[in-house]
């Protein structure tokens, strides 16, 4: 019930099978021969239902079988009894009966049965018949009610009838008993003749039932095998989405695969933007610092030699800085594809931030401080990518407040609590942003400033945990000078007890 997957085809293995990817169609043969079959199963479950239902059919034949053979039965020994209670009379002032031969005839129809029967009266005891026949009826006897009920007699099954009635004559009255029994070999008979005609077409109609499960099961599962060949039949990189038609079964399955494969594209998407970015951040340090290495190589006087190393050293600096960018960046973007948001406090986030960032403000001349009133701040987030959204605006507003030292050297934390969010503001007191270009700091690779150190992706990274955390970002302006940017996260009503 499995079906085989063909042979490993260079057109879609690649044109160098290595010994990693036979091995890898291998074990996938290998799965799939100990995997369950969908298709086992489904007709699996059919042909028990089936069966359960043809067992439970063949049962009802077979009891209605015997009860329809007794009723045709009983009726004859009615009438067989019915004639010998009508020959039933006095004769010299005792009871008897004279039976009639059309009674026997009537029995007669079940030629290979043996008919047993007795005439007794209570009074005047045994008249005719077999005297050793001593049956009793299992219900008690009622005058002139027909009783037919199964006992053993000869050593074999029979079917008895009886009846008793009060015989009166003005002399005197007697209660006359008459017993009637056949042999069940006619009813046995017909019983299996009914029975076994039913069986026959309950096995037609359940052999025919099983067809139609067979084959229904290749209909159903057809959807199935027309998703699995547009997708093999696709090249390496084709993503698009699935437009085949489906049954409605399918056809959450089918939506299924196209989120996954729209999350996969921009998974790759990401990686080439990543691989770009790195690519354009990394070219042009390693520019200056090969320059830089020639000017210090080509140097004769020591002066201007340490002066060119000194140079090499703060670009090195400005390098790992940026490979410490794209790492974290890459880990954010990994984690927002993959990580939950869990519960946290936002305030440790802020406050660890704060601490990590001092030394370097300090270092700038900028005092770095942070102003909260709550003991904590509960949401749905990363906490990474949270710290990593921090440091990029601590850093850019450090960066900005120490470009004019007659400015006020102060950036400001502030972490408000309101009622359905909490809300984050960095603020310095710099030249600010102007109102044209607040539109486009969010951009990869935009710069308001080139004179300024700076990659340019620490906003756009910034923007990217704002979308994903569902908060939102505003800019502002800082009276009298400078930028505030503010951040507003909705709260976490179901965190810690505060």
């Amino acid at each position: 019930m499995w079906r085989k997957l063909p042979h490993p085809n260079p057109t879609k293995l690649g044109a160098n099978l290595d010994g990693r990817s036979l091995d890898m169609y291998l074990e996938e043969q290998q799965a799939l021969k100990k995997a369950p079959s969908l298709r086992f199963r489904f007709i699996l479950a059919g042909v028990l239902v089936i069966s359960v239902i043809a067992a439970l059919a063949v049962n009802l034949v077979f009891d209605y079988s015997q009860k329809l053979a007794d009723l045709s039965y009983d009726r004859l020994l009615r009438s067989a009894i019915l004639q010998m209670d009508e020959n039933v009379g006095w004769i010299g002032n005792e009871v008897s009966i004279d039976i009639p031969w059309s009674a026997f005839a009537t029995l007669a129809q079940a030629n290979e049965d043996r008919v047993f029967y007795k005439v007794e009266s209570a009074e005047q005891g045994f008249i005719t018949g077999y005297q050793d026949l001593l049956s009793q009826p299992p219900k008690p006897p009622e005058l002139d009610q027909i009783q037919f009920y199964d006992q053993m007699y000869s050593g074999e099954l029979v079917r008895f009838a009886w009846l008793e009635r009060q015989l009166t004559e003005p002399e005197s009255a007697q209660t006359v008993r008459i017993i009637l029994g056949q042999t069940r070999l006619s009813r046995e008979e017909m019983a299996s003749a009914v029975t076994r005609r039913a069986v026959e077409v309950v096995l037609l109609i359940a052999l025919v039932a099983i067809s139609l499960i067979i084959i229904g099961s290749h209909l159903v599962l057809r959807p199935l095998h027309r998703i699995e060949r547009a997708l093999e039949e696709r090249s390496l990189g084709d993503l698009t989405p699935i437009t085949i038609n489906t049954p409605k079964e399918t056809h959450h399955l089918k939506v299924v695969i196209n989120h996954f494969m729209a999350r996969l594209q921009s998974n790759l998407q990401q990686l080439e933007n990543y691989t770009a970015d790195a690519a354009h951040q990394l070219r042009t340090p390693l520019a200056s610092l090969k320059a830089l290495a020639e000017n210090a190589r080509d140097q004769t006087s020591p002066d201007t030699q340490q002066q060119a190393l000194e140079n090499i050293v703060q670009q090195c600096d400005a390098l790992s800085k940026t490979v410490t960018l794209l790492l974290n960046q890459a880990v954010v973007s990994h984690r927002l594809q993959t990580k939950h948001l869990e519960a946290m406090d936002l305030l440790e986030v802020v406050t660890l931030s704060c601490r990590e960032q001092a030394l370097m403000a300090l270092h700038k001349g900028i005092s770095l401080s942070l102003e909260t009133h709550v003991t904590s701040a509960w949401v749905l987030g990363d906490s990474f990518a949270l710290q990593q959204m921090m440091q990029n605006l601590i850093e850019n507003a450090v960066r900005y407040s120490a470009l004019d030292h007659h400015r006020p050297n102060e950036v400001v934390v502030r972490l408000e609590e309101h009622e359905r969010y909490f809300r984050i503001c960095v603020i310095d007191f710099g030249e600010g942003i102007p109102q044209a270009e607040k539109v486009r700091v969010f951009e990869r690779f935009y710069r308001g400033r080139y004179d300024v150190s700076g990659s340019g992706v620490g906003l756009s990274m910034v923007k990217d945990i704002v979308d994903y955390h569902s908060a939102s970002i505003v800019i502002m302006d800082t009276e009298p000078t400078g930028t505030s940017i503010q951040v507003d996260i909705q709260k976490y009503t179901q965190g810690p007890a505060r």
